[in-house]
């Protein structure tokens, strides 16, 4: 779930939320592609490609890969979704660089957005100074899910279309064992259709490092502000505000450490970060909001030690934060860990234990009111295991991790415990067959107010063939993956629903070099999608927007044509 907070959101309101994502992996022709098997570009070539999809819009890019003594031009699918082209050029101590970046996330129902990214910029490098420039366009338009909740909650379809403008600029010198550095930023964003209140960011920082024999020191400090000062008077506003002054102060600092000595290496850090919320009170029905600020303070030393094919390791964090006008105004959260890793030849492995408390001020709540788990005093216990084992023809890795959660009396959450496992690897039968597969679940068990058992349960799996034939002038390939993702939720043994989806993807290609520069590539793509979404259920008073499930059958042509200059 994607979500932007405007300040009138962060001084209305405190929340925390974290979500797992199991869906099906959305780039599975890159993340578990075989790469060996991937045939490497050579430079100064150019091409062009179109693909006729039966379910999504017909593509043509061009691709390049140019490079001489002082100039590079590399395009990917340039003109296409999610393409780029980038154009560099270097004049002595000069260099400049031109990109455009398109960004392609829509779903099958419209939902989603489209990025288009224009940038330009230009550096100067000697052996003293850098200096640095960059500035950057972008427009954003889609669809988004949006609510509102007179005269009955409703969902609806909301556009998206959005202009968002980026300057950076900053200074470093440098010596042999010495670096300081000054940058600034600033950010504009525009709502071109006035659904969103414009706003914009700005922030000056620097930066200085010290590299002296095994010792190396960084230290870095960040000022600036976050403004809105529009009217919010969006259609699903409970309360709209004509003359939001909205400002957000930011103040940050970072150093870190670290030495090494008798085959002991230690680091320590320290950072600051504080949100000083200064926008004004405003009218809600018989209350007014408060703006709430907040800072966060983190440090922490850790040290490791090799000895022969084992690492030993161990650390210590301290997280401490404030945040005004909550229900508990200041946490405490203290880390220990210890960890070990083996290689052996081709074996590998890591074992690590973790013990953490929190703990914070006294709660500003009534007592029949439970404390929220968040802020709740908590204590954890985890632990990892990994193993991986490798050869050329063959290779798993496995991974599993068990963690305890137990929380004060007054949280309505009482405890849980979670266990995962992931396993993925491959075995290559030849040159031209290789297979590969992983697989994974998730369960988690929580016990909440009145003995409430809640259990979650997430799991994937998938599996790929490639097959290459290769010989001098043409190499036909195949690949075939299928993935699915699933959960499963039940309260006091009671099953809530069970959600799954699954993909599968086949291809063909051909590769045929017509001669010494001339080459051509046809391809096929097969791919079947089928989820299902909770918009799609039965709620009372909700009502959803359509079929929001993502079923659908795409058949793809595809056609390359590289020369090679």
């Amino acid at each position: 779930m994607n979500a932007k907070l405007t300040l009138v959101a962060l001084a209305v309101m405190s929340a925390n939320a974290s979500a797992a994502n199991f869906a099906v992996p959305q780039d599975i022709e890159k993340d578990y592609a075989c790469k060996r098997c991937v045939a490497t570009e050579h430079a100064n070539t150019v091409g062009v490609i179109t693909e006729q999809r039966s379910h999504l819009d017909t593509q043509y890019g061009a691709s390049a890969d140019i490079k001489g003594a002082n100039y590079s031009i590399n395009a990917v699918e340039a003109g296409a979704d999610n393409g780029h082209l980038r154009a560099a050029a270097n004049l002595g101590d000069f260099a400049l660089e031109l990109a455009y970046v398109n960004r392609w996330n829509l779903d099958d129902n419209d939902i989603g957005t489209e990025r288009q990214q224009l940038s330009a910029g230009a550096k100067y490098q000697t052996q003293l100074v850098t200096a640095f420039v960059k500035a950057s366009s972008e427009d954003k338009q889609g669809q988004r899910i949006g609510s509102v909740v007179d005269p009955k909650p409703t969902n609806y379809l909301e556009t998206i279309d959005h202009t968002t403008q980026v300057v950076n600029a900053g200074l470093q010198l440098h010596g042999d064992f010495w670096s300081l550095g000054v940058a600034a930023f600033n950010s504009d964003f525009t709502d071109n259709i006035g659904i969103d209140a414009d706003n914009s960011a700005q922030q000056t920082s620097v930066k200085a490092g010290l590299n002296y024999g095994n010792t190396r020191l960084s230290v870095s400090a960040a000022s600036g502000k976050m403004i809105q000062d529009e009217a919010i008077e969006q259609e699903n506003s409970l309360v709209p505000i004509s003359n939001f002054d909205g400002e957000v102060e930011i103040l940050d600092y970072n150093a870190r450490i670290s030495s090494r000595f008798a085959g002991i290496k230690v680091a320590g850090f320290y950072s600051y970060s504080d949100r000083d919320n200064v926008s004004g009170s405003y009218q809600f029905f018989d209350a007014i909001n408060t703006p709430i600020d907040t800072s966060k303070t983190r440090y922490g030393v850790d040290a490791s030690y090799r000895l022969g094919g084992a690492k030993f390791s161990s650390g210590f964090e301290q997280n401490d934060r404030t945040r005004s006008d909550s229900d508990r105004e200041e946490t405490q959260e203290s880390e220990v860990f210890a960890r070990i890793d083996y290689r052996y030849d081709s074996l590998n492995s890591h074992i690590k234990f973790t013990s953490s408390e929190r703990t914070g001020s006294d709660y500003r709540i009534d007592k029949d009111i439970f404390q929220k788990y968040y802020l709740a005093d908590r204590d954890r216990l985890s632990t990892e295991l990994g193993l991986g084992y490798s050869q050329n023809s063959y290779g798993a890795n496995l991974k599993v991790s068990i963690a305890t959660d137990k929380y004060s009396n007054s949280s309505a959450l009482k405890e849980s415990d979670e266990m995962s496992v992931n396993v993925d690897g491959f075995y290559r039968f030849n040159d031209q067959l290789v297979l590969n597969a992983y697989a994974g679940t998730q369960t988690i068990d929580s016990l909440e107010l009145h003995n409430t058992t809640v259990s979650d349960e997430f799991t994937y799996f998938g599996f790929g063939l490639n097959q290459y034939r290769i010989n001098e002038d043409m190499a036909i390939g195949t690949s075939y993956t299928f993935s699915f993702s699933g959960s499963d939720t039940s309260v006091d043994s009671t099953e809530m629903g069970d959600y799954y989806q699954y993909q599968h993807l086949a291809e063909i290609h051909m590769d045929y070099r017509i001669n010494a520069r001339f080459s051509t590539r046809f391809a096929y793509t097969y791919e079947r999608h089928y989820d299902t979404n909770y918009a799609n259920q039965s709620i009372d008073a909700i009502n959803t927007i359509e079929d929001l499930d993502q079923n659908y059958t795409d058949h793809k042509i595809g056609a390359f044509f590289t020369i090679k200059l």
